[in-house]
């Protein structure tokens, strides 16, 4: 499964952050400026419900900041995290963790070819090590696909009878 992984960092952090995501092994990321403010800073404000006084509180009191967006691999976001926290220690951050179930690129005019999807994730006994272990199914045209997360083995199984749409 794929993560997407999202640090918030001060902006003066930015430059620190993006060192430690590159010494980590991520090779893309995108990036958003924004203007935040964390809870302690949020408690005890009151806002009047006028979108007019909501915009310039924000204005007036929310920080500069930056969110550093990537996708990855589940399996390899612990080390991103730990590399993130060992070279941002001191410094102010936060770290989301979201699962992405799909992703779907459009080329336009190209053919595009659909993401890779988990269809059904379940904790079972592994064929193969017989383990208690999360075993993801993945079907696609013409093939399936059962992988163990324990141990890694899968077993693959060709779907017969099955024709492209459109051709």
């Amino acid at each position: 499964m794929k993560v997407h992984l999202r640090i918030f960092v001060e902006v003066e952090n930015l430059g620190k952050a993006m060192n430690a995501l590159v010494e980590a092994g991520i090779t893309g990321f995108y990036i958003l400026e924004y203007k935040g403010m964390s809870p302690q800073d949020w408690e005890g404000f009151s806002i009047k419900e006028d979108p007019k006084s909501a915009v310039r509180l924000i204005r007036d009191h929310a920080n500069d900041a930056m969110l550093i967006c990537c996708v990855v691999d589940e399996e390899k976001t612990d080390k991103i995290v730990e590399k993130v926290m060992e070279l941002m220690e001191g410094e102010k951050y936060t770290i989301l963790e979201v699962p992405i179930k799909r992703i779907i690129v459009n080329y336009k005019d190209k053919e595009s070819k659909r993401a890779e999807t988990w269809l059904l994730e379940k904790e079972v006994p592994c064929f193969y090590c017989g383990e208690n272990a999360v075993q993801r199914v993945k079907i696609d045209m013409n093939k399936a696909k059962i992988w163990c997360t324990n141990c890694g083995a899968a077993r693959y199984y060709l779907v017969k009878g099955v024709e492209k749409e459109g051709k």
